[in-house]
C-alpha cells in the first residue's frame, strides 16, 4: 500500500526537481513574447501598412495623357490637307478643392496613430497573459511541492499509526484512514501536474514555441502588496491607456472626416493642355480648365456629410463608454488585489504559523495518546490547505497587478525581485 502511494509522487519528482534547477525568468518571457508573438507581429504589420497610406492620400490623382488621330474621310489619309485632320497629344490633371488632400492626409495619419495604439494595447494584453500564466504556473508548482510535503507528513503519521497498532496501542482503522489520505494526495497531485502541462503549453504558444517545449520553475516575485492608490491608477489609465488613446483618436479622425465631407460640397478642378500636329498646316494648341459640378449633392455629398456626422457622434459615445469601462475594470482589479493583499498578510503572519504549531502539537500529543488520529489528520490537512490558499492568493494578487498594468499602461511593481536580477 505504501509502495503504490509513493509511486505517483516519485514519478513526478524528477520534473519538479528539474524545474527548480532551471529558473524561468519573467523578463525573458516578456522579451520573447514581444519578439515572437504572432498577434503582436500581426498588428505591428498592420500599423506599418497604415503608415504607407499617408503619402498616398496626400498625393494628387494620377494625370491623364491622351493620343488622338483625326482624319477627314475614309480610307484616304488627309493629314496636312484638311484643317480638321491631325495627330494630337493631350495632358490633364485633376486638382481637388484646396484643403481636401490635406484633410485626407490628416485622416490617414489619425488612422495610422490608431493602429499604433492598437499595437500598444495588444502588447500590453499579451504581456498580461504571459504574466498571468507565469504566476499561475508558479502557484501550481509551489502547490505541487506542498502536496508532496503534506504527503510525506501523512506518511510519517501513518508510520506512527502502524507502530502504535503493532504494539497494541492503536486500531487498524486508523492505519487504513492514513493510507486513504495518502491516496487522496495522489488524486490531487495527478490533475495538478496535468494543469502545469496545460499552462506550460499555453505559455509556449504565446511565445510561438512548440507546446511541449520544457519550461523551468517560475520565480518568487517578492510582491505582497499593491503599492499604489486607486485614484492614481484611474488617473494613469485615463492618461496612458492605449484603449482610450485609440478611442480619442477615433473622435479626432471623425472630426476630420466631417471637415472633409463639408469640403466635398465644393467642386474639384481639372486643368489640361494639348498639341495637335497637322502636317503642312499650322499646328494647333489648346488649354482647358474644367470644374466638377456637384449635381447630385443631395444624394451623394450631403449624405456623406450626414454619415460622417453620425460616425463622429458614435465615436464620441464610444470614447465615453471606453472611459467608463476602463475605470470599472481598474476598480474591479484594484479591489481584488486589496482583498488578496489582506488574505496574504493574514495567512503569512497568523494563520500558517499557528497551523504549523498546531500540527507539531498534534503529532506530539498523538504519540502519547492525548489526541486521536482523526484530529491529527484534520490538523495536517488544515495546515497544508492554508499553504495552498496562500500561494493561490499570491498568484491572484500578482495577476490583478498585471491587469492593472495593462489598463494603466504603467509599470506598477518591479517584477522579479532578487531572484530575477541579472548577473
Amino acid at each position: 500500500m505504501k509502495k503504490s502511494a509513493l509511486l505517483c509522487f516519485l514519478f513526478l519528482l524528477p520534473a519538479i526537481l528539474t524545474a527548480q534547477e532551471n529558473p524561468l525568468r519573467l523578463d525573458d518571457l516578456l522579451n520573447r513574447a514581444l519578439e515572437k508573438n504572432p498577434k503582436i507581429k500581426s498588428v505591428g504589420l498592420e500599423a506599418t501598412a497604415a503608415s504607407f497610406r499617408i503619402p498616398q492620400f496626400k498625393t494628387l490623382p494620377d494625370p491623364m495623357i491622351g493620343l488622338t488621330l483625326k482624319n477627314m474621310g475614309f480610307p484616304g489619309f488627309t493629314l496636312g490637307q484638311e484643317v480638321m485632320s491631325g495627330i494630337g497629344f493631350s495632358f490633364s490633371q485633376a486638382i481637388p478643392f484646396p484643403g481636401k488632400l490635406r484633410l485626407k492626409g490628416e485622416i490617414a495619419e489619425k488612422a495610422f496613430a490608431r493602429k499604433e495604439e492598437v499595437r500598444n494595447a495588444t502588447v500590453l494584453s499579451v504581456f498580461k497573459e504571459v504574466k498571468t500564466l507565469y504566476f499561475e504556473l508558479y502557484s501550481l508548482q509551489k502547490s505541487l511541492i506542498i502536496l508532496g510535503e503534506q504527503k510525506a507528513l501523512l506518511q510519517k503519521a501513518a508510520e506512527l499509526t502502524e507502530t502504535k497498532y503493532a504494539v497494541g496501542n492503536g486500531v487498524q482503522s486508523d492505519v487504513l484512514k492514513a493510507w486513504v489520505e495518502i491516496s487522496r494526495m495522489d488524486e490531487m497531485i495527478i490533475p495538478m501536474a496535468e494543469m502545469i502541462k496545460s499552462l506550460s503549453a499555453r505559455l509556449n504558444l504565446l511565445l510561438d514555441s512548440p507546446p511541449d517545449t520544457p519550461l523551468g520553475m517560475p520565480q518568487d516575485q517578492n510582491v505582497d502588496h499593491l503599492p499604489v492608490s486607486l485614484e492614481d491608477l484611474k488617473a494613469a489609465a485615463q492618461e496612458n491607456s492605449p484603449m482610450l488613446k485609440e478611442a480619442s483618436l477615433m473622435v479626432e479622425e471623425g472630426g476630420k472626416m466631417v471637415d472633409l465631407a463639408k469640403k466635398e460640397l465644393s467642386p474639384n478642378f481639372v486643368i489640361g493642355g494639348g498639341w495637335e500636329y497637322k502636317g503642312r498646316l499650322p499646328s494647333m494648341y489648346e488649354i482647358m480648365i474644367g470644374v466638377e459640378v456637384p449635381l447630385y449633392k443631395k444624394t451623394k455629398q450631403s449624405k456623406m456629410l450626414e454619415e460622417s456626422l453620425a460616425l463622429h457622434q458614435s465615436s464620441k459615445s464610444g470614447l465615453a463608454s471606453a472611459k467608463n469601462d476602463v475605470a470599472s475594470m481598474v476598480t474591479e482589479e484594484y479591489l481584488k488585489a486589496k482583498s488578496a493583499e489582506t488574505l496574504i498578510r493574514l495567512y503569512k503572519e497568523k494563520i500558517i504559523p499557528q497551523a504549523s504549531l498546531t500540527v507539531e502539537s498534534s503529532l506530539a500529543n498523538y504519540q502519547v495518546n492525548k489526541t486521536d488520529f482523526l484530529a491529527l489528520l484534520a490538523d495536517i490537512n488544515t495546515h497544508f490547505s492554508y499553504q495552498l490558499a496562500y500561494y493561490k492568493e499570491l498568484a491572484g494578487l500578482w495577476s490583478s497587478i498585471a491587469a492593472l498594468e495593462e489598463y494603466s499602461a504603467k509599470e506598477i511593481v518591479k517584477w522579479g525581485g532578487p531572484h530575477e536580477n541579472k548577473n
